[in-house]
């Protein structure tokens, strides 16, 4: 994902990668808990918008160590 971003003319290096990485993983993790029957259909959409935010936040969280300014970064951009 950094080699994709690396050549776009935004600064993109480090946190397009890690929300494109946590928005996947957040979704994944919706997309099995409503196969595994665990959540229903009704309640997916509003849990799966959730649980991608949480991704996007808990990945960025991972690796830059910036608690504060990420959660500001998290919440203009959602």
């Amino acid at each position: 994902m950094t080699i994709i971003t690396y050549g776009v003319n935004v600064p993109a290096g480090l946190f397009l990668p890690g929300m494109i990485i946590g928005c996947a993983i957040g979704n994944i993790y919706a997309i099995v808990l409503w196969n595994s029957g665990m959540i229903i259909e009704s309640e997916y959409e509003d849990l799966r918008k959730n649980l991608i935010v949480i991704g996007v936040g808990a990945t960025l969280a991972g690796y830059t160590r910036m608690t504060y300014s990420l959660a500001v970064i998290v919440m203009e951009t959602s």
